[in-house]
């Protein structure tokens, strides 16, 4: 198999990142396709974002990005992006004074959902690419915590976040996101209506066939049914690293049969207290390097992982069947697996 995956790397000098740095740690973001079995990156992709959209010494980040009508869309931290997936020409730009660390995108039909991070809300365009709504996810209105008049593509951070969504599917025709600081997914249409999830905060959820496949950063796969919205799998990949307690910030995921790809980008500084504690009862175990793991969901074993092995530090968000990111497959099609299958003991 070949996957589609979003990679950044960080700055050649980068050291601790304090969270006016965050904005500033990345300057090369790439889509590249890593062929599974030979372990060759067999195809990449530059992104160069334009200079107006960008404050100075910004982010050159990629982040989430779905298919939609022979097209790949694309998230930087100020854009949106629409590739041509037969040759990777860029057909349009779409970058709104609002866009702030935005972290994903997902296209159902003729309305395109993108995740706006920094302003904690889901905006909504039209297959035009015109903006026709906007979802608020925190507790207080969007316009009166933030500035309707600023350009927040030239603002470095709007942190500490109450949500902080990062990744928004689409469940019986109503939009859901995740949470990350409630540790949850939310009916953004119908906040009573959540999937918990307890174990980490969420950040990547993709639909395939009768399941949501959840990561958690601390290195979790969270398996819900859509029917029911109850959680009936939950794979802790840090008990299949026994030598590798620091294995990485978990975002992507892919499923493919019954294995799922994880991707984990190495772990580094971050203000968040959770993580903080993780790397301190860690701290005398090996870092590993930003990597991808193959986990077998039935057995609950890693079978196989490819390091990325870029000594500047990588940053990796979406993960993609090559096929699936070109629309040769369905983006929400059934996977292998049957949906009767008998899952771990939550």
């Amino acid at each position: 198999m070949q996957l589609l995956m979003t990679v950044s790397l960080n700055r050649e000098n980068f050291s601790k990142m304090t969270d006016a740095g965050e904005a500033y740690l990345y300057d090369k973001a790439l889509i590249e396709v890593l062929d599974w079995e030979s372990k060759e990156i067999v195809e990449q992709i530059e992104y160069h974002p334009l200079p107006k959209n960008i404050g100075p010494g910004g982010n050159i980040r990629v982040t989430g990005g779905c298919p939609w009508r022979g097209k790949w869309l694309q998230t930087s931290d100020t854009e949106l992006v629409f590739y041509d997936t037969e040759d990777w020409t860029v057909e349009k730009v779409i970058s709104l004074p609002s866009f702030n660390d935005l972290h994903g995108v997902t296209a159902v039909g003729d309305e395109i959902a993108l995740v706006n991070t920094g302003l904690q809300m889901v905006q909504f365009f039209n297959a035009e690419g015109e903006l026709i709504r906007e979802t608020n996810l925190a507790s207080s209105p969007a316009w009166e915590t933030y500035d309707s008049q600023c350009d927040y593509r030239k603002v470095a951070t709007t942190k500490p976040h109450e949500i902080h969504p990062n990744h928004a599917f689409k469940l019986s025709g109503q939009w859901w996101a995740t949470r990350f600081h409630q540790k949850d997914a939310v009916n953004i249409e119908n906040p009573d209506e959540r999937i918990d999830i307890a174990v980490g905060n969420p950040h990547d959820g993709i639909v395939r066939g009768d399941y949501v496949y959840f990561t958690t950063t601390n290195a979790r796969v969270v398996v819900a049914n859509i029917y029911t919205k109850q959680v009936e799998q939950i794979v802790d990949l840090n008990e299949l690293n026994p030598g590798h307690a620091r294995i990485g910030w978990a975002r992507g995921i892919e499923v493919d049969g019954n294995f799922a790809y994880v991707g984990f980008t190495r772990l580094r500084y971050t203000k968040w207290k959770e993580a903080l504690r993780s790397l301190k009862d860690s701290i005398s175990l090996p870092l590993r390097n930003s990597h991808i793991e193959k986990v077998d969901l039935l057995s609950c074993e890693l079978v196989d992982d490819f390091d990325y092995g870029n000594a500047r530090g990588a940053a990796i968000f979406t993960l993609m069947n090559y096929d699936r990111a070109r629309g040769k497959i369905a983006q929400d099609a059934a996977v292998a697996v049957p949906s009767e299958r008998i899952l771990a003991a939550v």
